[in-house]
């Protein structure tokens, strides 16, 4: 296996027709298109203004960061990263990682789809997987998603449509439109300032919404809500429950829960994971060069070039990459289910507000002055409150003192 370098002068769009395993591919600061590890079996084929490659098994590229990029057919992942043209995908079979590019459009992803840093629009028809989307500057459509669906910080508008669960982060823009649409239940967090009009629907009859002054809780299959001053109109679908936030929760504690900023503690807890990992992986890179660099003589003497040594080297330092690559992968994941959770737990505080606000204490002190005695059933249900934290230890002390008929 060698390394290959193709001068761009006069070539301005890389066609990558067929990868038959996965797909590495990264925009760098030089004026060449570099393949790495480039077998007998590889194809290479510059015509005019383009060059056309297939790969029989994995693949890996570094490409000036202006050139534009068509790819035809991943067998299995691909990673596409870091240039600022056109990006052009027709079929994934595994998952798809795009990140720092442009304009980015997409066929089919068989597995996941996670899109981090996007300045352009972000389109993509079929994912078999989930979508895990953060930080797109233009609009976004994913028409048919197989799984769940995190979206936040998106400029533009939104069009989404997925099988499982939603959760979703976005500031509704006047020349905008969104419209979402999933299977299972839906988190929608929105500024407290917002202007917008909603048109929710869920087939569960269970919609919350909890923004600025507004709380409301609806059992019927849809609500129309204006917020502010009105707006674009934001069409929310769910088979499940839709629970919508502004971005500065209260839970019934009374404690204030800043929901982004939780948000971030996840990607930052799941960044610097897999910024350890890469330093790990640097570290056994290292470790093992010194290590094979003091061997050479011993293994020149019986029988292995120093060709072999380089190419050893090489695969050491794609072998660290692709961890890397997998880490960070695997991170991203980890603070989409961070995510999810805090949905989650959104919907629980909300009912526990729901809860408490049922129970007028006031109402229930006037109505227990003349009882002489706590039975056990009421002692165990003011009990239960107190360790739910439905009440305070001092409305507990109240409430055994009205049910004796103390003042």
């Amino acid at each position: 296996m060698t390394q290959h370098s193709i001068p761009v002068e006069n070539i301005s769009k890389l066609v990558v027709v067929s990868v038959g395993g996965s797909l590495y591919l990264s925009g760098w600061n030089q004026d060449e298109i570099r393949i790495k590890d480039l077998s007998e079996e590889d194809l290479v084929e510059t015509k005019k203004d383009r060059v056309e490659i297939h790969f029989p098994g994995d693949g890996f590229i570094h490409i000036p960061h202006h050139l534009e990029v068509e790819i035809r057919t991943v067998g299995s992942d691909a990673v596409i990263k870091r240039f600022n043209n056109g990006l052009k995908i027709l079929t994934v079979g595994g998952d798809l990682t795009i990140n720092d590019v442009s304009a980015a459009a997409a066929g089919s992803v068989g597995g996941d789809l996670i899109a981090r840093r996007v300045h352009g629009d972000l389109k993509v028809e079929n994912i078999g997987g989930d979508a895990l989307i953060d930080i797109v500057t233009g609009q976004i459509s994913l028409r048919n998603v197989g799984g769940d669906i995190v979206i936040t910080d998106v400029g533009g508008g939104i069009e989404a449509s997925a099988g499982g669960e939603g959760t979703i982060d976005f500031h509704p823009v006047p020349w905008q439109a969104y419209k979402i649409e999933v299977g299972g239940s839906l988190s929608a967090t929105l500024p407290e300032e917002s202007n917008a009009d909603l048109v929710i629907k869920s087939a569960a009859k269970d919609i919350s919404l909890t923004i600025g002054e507004l709380d409301i809780k609806s059992r019927d299959n849809e609500l129309s809500q204006q917020l502010g001053e009105g707006g674009p109109t934001v069409m929310l679908s769910a088979g499940g429950k839709i629970f919508i936030s502004g971005d500065d929760f209260s839970v019934f504690t009374g404690i204030k829960m800043n929901i982004k900023d939780f948000g971030d503690f996840g990607a930052d807890f799941s960044a610097q994971a897999a910024d350890q990992i890469k330093i790990s992986l640097d570290d056994l890179e290292l470790d093992l060069r010194e290590s094979l660099s003091g061997l050479s003589d011993t293994l020149e003497g019986i029988g292995i070039s120093e060709e072999n040594m380089r190419n050893i080297g090489i695969q050491i330092e794609e072998s660290s990459k692709m961890a890397a690559e997998k880490a960070e992968l695997a991170a991203i994941k980890a603070q989409a289910k961070v995510e999810k959770k805090i949905a989650k737990a959104r919907r629980k505080a909300l009912k526990a507000q729901a809860k408490v606000k049922e129970f007028d204490l006031g109402d229930f002190l006037e109505t227990q002055q003349d009882k002489r005695a706590v039975n056990e059933t009421e002692r165990l249900l003011i009990l239960e409150m107190l360790q739910e934290k439905k009440i305070s230890l001092d409305e507990a002390d109240q409430l055994l003192k009205a049910l004796e008929g103390k003042k």
